[in-house]
């Protein structure tokens, strides 16, 4: 039996209510951890293995434990090469230092701007180094997401035998396979749109007001801890929230009910079905769209969506060159899925390719089952039902959260102590 601890917020068959998620910071501060996670989850979820996630943070006081305990490590990253996570990298830099069992990196990007090299970002070398020093002393390669971030390695001196360009491990979630995108001649204004915001993009709230209002049936999608605040507490339970789309809950998608958040990818996927076109500057918010099989398109604004868009060749256009007025239709008609659609099964080739050169056995190679084990667990999983916003949530949603939130004053709860009172009179007028 193979023990495998991974980096992730939560199993994915396991059921966290909203409160507990935004509380316990279950999404890492982004849902879109959620499904690059779940699929190298998926992928791993052999017969002879068991798999456990360990939170977001790196904690190198138990690095005896882990030893002890598991057999080998994988890091799911994302963005992690970028100045404010440096900290936390060094921390896992620590970790992997003192592991004596293989550490596999899934998935690693670098952020930038659109068209910055990576000369630009070379003040993160000497941590960047150390900590991929440190993770090829303990596997064979690291798997990077694009050729922006391979370029940055390479220019740290590591050669082209350690560094794999793999994309996102989310892209794969179903397989060698995505599902079929189908698409009309056109989008209408009578059209189901999803938007998904990157609340600091500059110029995408002028773009997105612009598209509320022609799409009446357009609905925003967020994806951040922030945003989850607002639905639950009206915005007034973080203690130091970041930026946030809209700044404030008067804006009409509140009152209108056209806002949804989800904490789980199997409600995510299942709620996107239902749409004709997503859109917007998340790149995971776009990814599931594109396995929930709607037609989906970056708007690419910096060197991680954009190395990503381009390796996967999602329909995607820079920031750069898309107009404050451009509407959903727009890019409906400029996005063609066939060259993603028809080098999907080379790139997951090379996914696989890559697990095998770290020695990951995974659930497509002989005598594995392709996932089918696991599409059953989740299948029986039970999730929390969809959120409405806040106007509309009901009796219970109310009642329920004041039983959570007493609960959790009686726990001395450190994100509740010094305004619990405050919140219960904002949100439910008790």
């Amino acid at each position: 039996m193979t023990r495998i601890l991974m980096r992730g917020g939560k199993s994915p068959f396991q059921y966290i209510s909203y409160e507990d998620t935004l509380a316990r910071n279950k999404l890492g501060t982004n849902s879109g951890n959620l499904i690059f996670a779940e699929s190298v989850w998926r992928t791993l979820s052999t017969k002879n293995t068991t798999l456990r996630m360990n939170g977001y943070s790196a904690r190198p006081s138990r690095a005896a434990v882990v030893n002890s305990d598991y057999d080998v490590v994988v890091l799911p990253f994302a963005n992690a090469f970028r100045t404010s996570f440096l900290p936390h990298l060094r921390k896992f830099t620590d970790l992997v230092e003192q592991l004596k069992i293989p550490v596999v990196v899934t998935g690693v990007g670098a952020q930038a701007g659109l068209d910055a090299t990576p000369e630009a970002i070379a003040e993160m070398g000497p941590d960047v180094a150390a900590f991929c020093k440190a993770v090829l002393k303990r596997s064979a390669s690291i798997g990077v997401r694009g050729e922006y971030t391979y370029e940055f390695l390479r220019s740290l001196g590591f050669s082209d035998d350690e560094i794999d360009v793999i994309g996102c491990p989310s892209m794969f979630y179903h397989g060698a396979s995505l599902p079929q995108i189908q698409t009309r001649e056109e989008l209408l204004p009578s059209d189901k749109v999803s938007m998904n915001v990157s609340p600091y993009v500059r110029g995408i709230s002028k773009i997105f007001e612009r598209n509320y209002k022609h799409y009446e049936k357009l609905v925003y999608i967020p994806q951040n801890n922030e945003s989850l605040d607002q639905i639950l507490w009206n915005g007034e339970f973080l203690e130091q929230p970041g930026k946030v789309f809209p700044k404030t809950t008067d804006h009409p998608m509140f009152e209108e009910d056209r806002l949804r958040m989800f904490i789980d990818t199997k409600t995510w996927l299942d709620h996107l079905r239902k749409y004709d076109f997503v859109f917007g500057t998340r790149i995971h918010g776009n990814v599931m769209g594109l396995l929930a099989g709607t037609p989906s398109f970056v708007m690419a604004h910096d060197s991680r969506t954009l190395e990503l868009a381009r390796y996967f060749e999602i329909p995607h256009k820079p920031m750069s060159d898309i107009s404050p007025k451009v509407l959903a239709c727009e890019l409906y008609a400029e996005a063609d899925y066939g060259p993603l659609q028809r080098n999907h099964a080379a790139r997951f080739e090379t996914w696989l390719s890559f697990l095998e050169k770290n020695n990951l056995r995974h659930v497509y190679q002989e005598g594995e089952d392709k996932g089918e084990a696991f599409e059953k667990k989740l299948a029986q999983a039970h999730f929390p039902g969809e959120m409405p916003t806040l106007p509309h949530q009901t009796e219970a949603h109310r009642t329920e959260r004041l039983k959570w939130q007493a609960n959790q004053t009686k726990k001395k709860h450190r994100g509740l102590k010094t305004y619990v009172k405050r919140v219960t009179q904002a949100v439910l007028g008790k």
